[in-house]
Protein backbone atom coordinates (compact mmCIF):
# COMPACT_ATOMS: atom_id res chain seq x y z
CA UNK A 1 0.00 0.00 0.00
CA UNK A 2 1.33 3.40 -1.03
CA UNK A 3 2.28 5.67 1.90
CA UNK A 4 0.81 9.12 2.32
CA UNK A 5 4.24 10.66 1.62
CA UNK A 6 4.18 9.28 -1.93
CA UNK A 7 1.35 11.69 -2.74
CA UNK A 8 3.70 14.64 -2.15
CA UNK A 9 6.56 14.63 -4.64
CA UNK A 10 9.78 16.01 -3.12
CA UNK A 11 12.19 14.52 -5.64
CA UNK A 12 13.05 17.94 -7.14
CA UNK A 13 12.68 20.64 -4.48
CA UNK A 14 13.06 24.31 -5.41
CA UNK A 15 14.52 27.08 -3.29
CA UNK A 16 11.93 28.87 -1.16
CA UNK A 17 12.42 32.00 -3.31
CA UNK A 18 11.32 30.04 -6.39
CA UNK A 19 8.14 28.69 -4.77
CA UNK A 20 5.22 30.76 -6.21
CA UNK A 21 3.31 31.12 -2.92
CA UNK A 22 6.36 32.52 -1.11
CA UNK A 23 6.61 36.15 -2.21
CA UNK A 24 10.13 37.48 -1.67
CA UNK A 25 9.89 41.06 -0.38
CA UNK A 26 13.28 41.74 1.26
CA UNK A 27 16.66 40.29 0.33
CA UNK A 28 19.99 41.41 1.72
CA UNK A 29 23.07 39.95 3.40
CA UNK A 30 21.17 39.53 6.68
CA UNK A 31 17.67 38.32 5.81
CA UNK A 32 15.28 37.16 3.17
CA UNK A 33 11.73 38.03 4.13
CA UNK A 34 8.68 36.45 2.50
CA UNK A 35 4.95 37.08 2.57
CA UNK A 36 3.47 33.59 2.23
CA UNK A 37 -0.07 33.10 0.93
CA UNK A 38 -1.41 29.59 0.36
CA UNK A 39 -5.04 29.83 -0.87
CA UNK A 40 -7.72 27.30 0.06
CA UNK A 41 -7.45 23.86 -1.52
CA UNK A 42 -3.96 24.58 -2.81
CA UNK A 43 -0.54 23.07 -2.25
CA UNK A 44 2.92 24.50 -2.69
CA UNK A 45 5.74 23.08 -4.72
CA UNK A 46 8.21 21.06 -2.74
CA UNK A 47 10.68 23.66 -1.50
CA UNK A 48 13.75 23.87 0.73
CA UNK A 49 14.52 26.20 3.61
CA UNK A 50 18.34 26.42 3.51
CA UNK A 51 18.61 28.61 6.63
CA UNK A 52 16.78 28.86 9.94
CA UNK A 53 13.81 31.18 9.91
CA UNK A 54 11.27 32.97 12.08
CA UNK A 55 7.63 32.43 11.17
CA UNK A 56 4.66 34.57 12.22
CA UNK A 57 1.13 33.40 11.35
CA UNK A 58 -1.02 36.23 10.02
CA UNK A 59 -4.03 34.06 9.15
CA UNK A 60 -4.29 30.58 10.54
CA UNK A 61 -5.51 27.36 8.96
CA UNK A 62 -5.25 23.59 9.34
CA UNK A 63 -2.59 22.53 6.88
CA UNK A 64 -0.62 19.46 5.89
CA UNK A 65 3.18 19.70 6.02
CA UNK A 66 4.75 16.86 4.04
CA UNK A 67 8.49 16.81 4.75
CA UNK A 68 10.77 14.78 2.51
CA UNK A 69 11.25 11.22 3.75
CA UNK A 70 8.61 11.68 6.46
CA UNK A 71 4.93 10.96 6.73
CA UNK A 72 2.79 14.11 6.23
CA UNK A 73 1.62 15.89 9.36
CA UNK A 74 -1.57 17.81 9.97
CA UNK A 75 -0.83 21.10 11.74
CA UNK A 76 -3.34 23.61 13.07
CA UNK A 77 -1.93 27.15 13.05
CA UNK A 78 -3.75 30.06 14.64
CA UNK A 79 -3.25 33.76 13.95
CA UNK A 80 -0.51 35.24 16.10
CA UNK A 81 1.42 31.99 16.48
CA UNK A 82 5.18 32.20 16.03
CA UNK A 83 8.06 29.75 15.81
CA UNK A 84 11.74 29.38 14.95
CA UNK A 85 12.44 26.60 12.46
CA UNK A 86 15.80 24.95 11.88
CA UNK A 87 17.67 25.06 8.59
CA UNK A 88 17.28 22.26 6.09
CA UNK A 89 13.52 21.66 6.01
CA UNK A 90 12.33 20.34 2.63
CA UNK A 91 8.56 20.01 2.34
CA UNK A 92 5.26 20.55 0.61
CA UNK A 93 2.57 22.60 2.34
CA UNK A 94 -1.04 21.82 1.48
CA UNK A 95 -4.03 23.88 2.56
CA UNK A 96 -7.08 21.62 2.23
CA UNK A 97 -9.47 24.01 3.99
CA UNK A 98 -11.67 26.94 3.02
CA UNK A 99 -9.54 29.83 4.33
CA UNK A 100 -6.17 31.10 3.15
CA UNK A 101 -3.06 30.28 5.15
CA UNK A 102 -0.91 33.42 5.43
CA UNK A 103 2.33 33.96 7.25
CA UNK A 104 5.50 36.01 7.28
CA UNK A 105 8.80 34.17 7.04
CA UNK A 106 12.05 35.93 7.96
CA UNK A 107 14.95 33.74 6.92
CA UNK A 108 18.27 34.46 8.65
CA UNK A 109 21.18 34.70 6.23
CA UNK A 110 24.78 33.95 7.33
CA UNK A 111 25.40 37.69 7.81
CA UNK A 112 22.75 37.81 10.51
CA UNK A 113 25.26 36.28 12.93
CA UNK A 114 27.06 39.64 12.91
CA UNK A 115 24.00 41.62 14.01
CA UNK A 116 23.50 43.00 17.51
CA UNK A 117 19.97 43.58 18.66
CA UNK A 118 18.84 47.19 18.95
CA UNK A 119 17.31 48.99 21.89
CA UNK A 120 13.79 48.27 23.09
CA UNK A 121 10.79 49.96 21.43
CA UNK A 122 10.07 53.39 22.89
CA UNK A 123 6.57 54.85 23.29
CA UNK A 124 6.47 58.30 21.66
CA UNK A 125 2.79 59.20 21.89
CA UNK A 126 -0.60 57.83 22.93
CA UNK A 127 -1.04 54.24 24.04
CA UNK A 128 0.55 50.99 22.94
CA UNK A 129 0.72 47.44 24.28
CA UNK A 130 3.81 45.30 23.63
CA UNK A 131 4.07 41.53 23.83
CA UNK A 132 7.19 39.52 23.17
CA UNK A 133 5.87 36.28 21.68
CA UNK A 134 9.17 34.62 20.79
CA UNK A 135 12.71 35.18 22.02
CA UNK A 136 15.73 33.30 20.65
CA UNK A 137 19.49 33.80 20.62
CA UNK A 138 19.36 35.19 17.08
CA UNK A 139 16.24 37.33 17.30
CA UNK A 140 12.79 37.86 18.73
CA UNK A 141 9.26 38.63 17.60
CA UNK A 142 7.30 41.41 19.27
CA UNK A 143 3.68 42.37 18.59
CA UNK A 144 2.65 45.96 19.26
CA UNK A 145 -1.00 47.02 19.50
CA UNK A 146 -1.40 50.73 18.82
CA UNK A 147 -4.39 52.77 19.94
CA UNK A 148 -5.54 55.56 17.59
CA UNK A 149 -2.92 58.28 17.81
CA UNK A 150 -0.37 55.92 19.31
CA UNK A 151 3.21 56.01 18.08
CA UNK A 152 6.24 53.92 18.95
CA UNK A 153 9.89 54.06 17.94
CA UNK A 154 11.57 50.95 16.51
CA UNK A 155 15.33 50.51 16.29
CA UNK A 156 17.03 48.33 13.69
CA UNK A 157 18.04 45.76 12.79
CA UNK A 158 14.45 44.64 12.29
CA UNK A 159 11.78 43.56 9.82
CA UNK A 160 8.38 45.23 10.17
CA UNK A 161 5.01 43.80 9.16
CA UNK A 162 1.44 44.96 9.66
CA UNK A 163 -0.57 41.94 8.49
CA UNK A 164 -3.93 42.89 10.03
CA UNK A 165 -4.22 46.64 9.63
CA UNK A 166 -2.55 49.82 8.42
CA UNK A 167 0.22 51.74 10.17
CA UNK A 168 2.26 54.69 8.99
CA UNK A 169 6.05 54.83 9.16
CA UNK A 170 7.83 58.09 9.96
CA UNK A 171 11.46 58.87 9.32
CA UNK A 172 12.71 62.31 10.33
CA UNK A 173 9.62 64.55 10.34
CA UNK A 174 7.36 62.99 7.72
CA UNK A 175 5.12 59.95 7.52
CA UNK A 176 6.07 58.67 4.09
CA UNK A 177 5.55 54.89 4.12
CA UNK A 178 2.27 53.04 4.63
CA UNK A 179 2.31 49.43 5.76
CA UNK A 180 -1.23 48.68 4.67
CA UNK A 181 -1.04 45.37 2.85
CA UNK A 182 -0.18 41.83 3.90
CA UNK A 183 2.64 41.65 1.38
CA UNK A 184 4.34 44.87 2.47
CA UNK A 185 7.38 44.31 4.67
CA UNK A 186 10.02 46.84 5.70
CA UNK A 187 13.68 46.38 6.55
CA UNK A 188 15.12 48.66 9.24
CA UNK A 189 18.92 48.63 9.21
CA UNK A 190 20.96 49.49 12.28
CA UNK A 191 21.35 52.09 13.71
CA UNK A 192 18.28 53.48 11.94
CA UNK A 193 15.21 54.26 14.04
CA UNK A 194 11.66 54.72 12.74
CA UNK A 195 8.42 55.99 14.22
CA UNK A 196 5.42 53.70 13.72
CA UNK A 197 2.08 55.43 14.14
CA UNK A 198 -1.62 54.61 14.03
CA UNK A 199 -3.23 57.45 12.09
CA UNK A 200 -6.61 55.68 11.86
CA UNK A 201 -9.69 55.65 14.05
CA UNK A 202 -9.40 52.04 15.22
CA UNK A 203 -6.69 50.10 17.05
CA UNK A 204 -4.18 48.37 14.84
CA UNK A 205 -0.90 46.61 15.23
CA UNK A 206 2.56 45.89 13.93
CA UNK A 207 4.77 42.81 14.15
CA UNK A 208 8.46 43.47 14.73
CA UNK A 209 11.13 40.87 14.02
CA UNK A 210 14.06 42.27 16.02
CA UNK A 211 17.23 40.55 14.88
CA UNK A 212 20.69 39.93 16.22
CA UNK A 213 22.25 38.60 19.38
CA UNK A 214 21.71 40.51 22.56
CA UNK A 215 24.17 43.35 22.91
CA UNK A 216 21.86 45.31 25.23
CA UNK A 217 18.90 44.43 27.43
CA UNK A 218 15.57 45.01 25.70
CA UNK A 219 13.24 44.52 28.67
Amino acid sequence: MESMSAAYDCSQPVDIADEPHHHLVIANEYVRAFAVDVPPRTRTLCHRHPHEYLLYVAQGAEIVSAARDEEPKKLNYVAGECELSKAGLVHVVENPGDAAFRNVVVELQPGAAELRRGTEPVLLAGEAALERILNTESGEVVTIDLAPGGEIEIAGPAVLSSPNGAVMVRELEEYDIALDDFRKLLWVCAPRKLGIGNRGERPTGVVVFQLGTLGVSLY
